[in-house]
């Protein structure tokens, strides 16, 4: 059975990891924890907002973790048609 969750916890989560991450956007950090409250609730866990909290920290950390070094994310590769002829 799905739980329903309230408004006011996830903005109080999102408030906390936005202040710790703020290199992030406010919209990304509340976009991950919604998505986290929901995956965990799908995965059938007992969904409570200390666990969101910290499973949305680990993603929000790979998340900064993995941003190339100079801050810019290179274009998409056009599948070859990118290339000098």
């Amino acid at each position: 059975m799905l739980q329903t969750y309230p408004v006011g916890d996830l903005q109080r989560i999102a408030g906390r990891l936005h202040d710790e991450f703020a290199a992030l956007s406010h919209r990304c950090v509340e976009r991950c924890v919604h998505d986290t409250w929901k995956c965990a609730e799908h995965l059938g866990y007992r969904v409570t907002p200390g666990l969101v909290e910290r499973v949305a920290r680990e993603h929000l950390q790979a998340m900064v973790k993995s941003a190339p070094p100079s801050g810019l994310i290179a274009p998409p590769r056009t599948h070859g048609h990118d290339r000098l002829a």
